[in-house]
């Protein structure tokens, strides 16, 4: 089958090789924006809170995605850039699968005061550690530096 041959046996799988050029466009929306401007001038997350069944959300919603009512903008408060780590693997390849120097640890955070989660990476002189259940905190960029994205939280340290 060559590139341009159309497939109609979706039980014979097509595999190519190399590099496959992809553009997209990430837009975060009303919510997210407004997250990533807060997080320009501070050194806290925002969340928002549904009042009709109590869930606090991280990131913020403009809408209650389990009661479908809007969230207004005064139910909407800053938590602490910190949380605890709820589960977590050690990265030892890169996506290129060459090993890496140092392994790198990827957690699952639940943020405090939230009932919502962030994957972030955590940086430790103990790599080898167990993290579960420990307290961490985001590190950002300087504020100076800080461009309003995902890439403004550097990485979590452990408390």
């Amino acid at each position: 089958m060559t590139f341009l041959e159309k497939q109609t046996n979706p039980l014979d799988p097509v595999h190519y090789r190399g590099n496959l050029q992809v553009d997209n466009l990430y837009t975060s929306g009303a919510a997210g924006d407004r997250f990533f401007k807060h997080l320009m001038e501070n050194d806290t997350f925002l969340a928002s809170e549904c009042k009709e069944c109590g869930t606090v959300f991280f990131p913020p919603r403009l809408y209650c995605e389990d009661c479908f009512v809007e969230i207004p903008e005064e139910n909407w408060f800053e938590v602490p850039a910190a949380g605890t780590v709820r589960l977590f693997t050690r990265a030892k390849l890169n996506t290129y699968g060459e090993k890496l120097e140092e392994p790198k640890i990827i957690a699952l955070i639940d943020i405090e005061d939230t009932d919502g989660a962030h994957l972030g990476v955590i940086k430790s002189d103990e790599p080898d550690k167990d993290f579960m259940g420990k307290k961490v905190e985001a590190v950002l960029r300087p504020k100076k530096d800080r461009e309003g994205t995902i890439k403004d939280i550097l990485y979590f340290q452990v408390l």
